[in-house]
């Protein structure tokens, strides 16, 4: 293992936690003066995400970006890990494949800057490959130009060949959920 490569973080899974790690791990690099860089590729500022509010607190060292349409909701599957919120999805698959994209080159961008963020973060990105919006392909060469930057990815599950790629890899198992039993998500729990 090459100690100047950075590290690639993957929370998978259909269990709640995985933004929430995302979030733990930012905020320990933000303790130590660190630069961090969030993506998130289907939630918009549309929504009331209590994190979207983080940059107040940490200023000029954590950039978070909303690139997101909403949920993609492609397939039933889609509906049921989206807690059935057909809702969210408002958009077109061109909209939605359009977002991907900007996410996408915003992401390379970074990491080409002179002085490229400490931390990554790609929450959902996992998703985007998987309903097609972006292709495998295209992750593994972001991961794999993220030279000294850390790297957090997030989403339901990911393929085999992200995941050979990670140095670890956190499978968020879903036990219990309250959206079994129609209760919607609760902000500053869940949102």
């Amino acid at each position: 293992m090459n100690p100047k490569k950075g590290l690639l973080y993957v929370f998978e899974g259909d269990g709640k936690g995985k933004t929430s790690a995302a979030l733990g791990v930012a905020v320990r690099m933000l303790s130590l003066g660190k630069k961090v860089v969030w993506i998130s590729w289907f939630k918009s500022l549309e929504w009331p995400i209590s994190e979207s509010r983080l940059p107040k607190y940490f200023g000029s060292k954590l950039k978070m970006y909303w690139m997101g349409k909403g949920f993609f909701i492609k397939s039933e599957k889609s509906k049921k890990l989206a807690g059935g919120a057909v809702a969210m999805d408002k958009c077109s698959q061109e909209d939605h494949l359009k977002a991907a994209r900007k996410g996408l080159a915003l992401a390379l961008k970074k990491l080409k800057q002179v002085r490229p963020p400490e931390l990554l973060i790609l929450d959902e990105l996992i998703r985007a490959v998987s309903e097609g919006l972006l292709t495998e392909r295209e992750v593994i060469e972001l991961i794999k130009n993220r030279g000294t930057t850390h790297l957090v990815v997030t989403g339901h599950r990911a393929s085999k060949e992200i995941l050979k790629e990670a140095d670890l890899v956190t499978k968020m198992e879903k036990v219990k959920h309250p959206y079994d039993k129609q209760r919607l998500a609760v902000r500053g729990l869940d949102y």
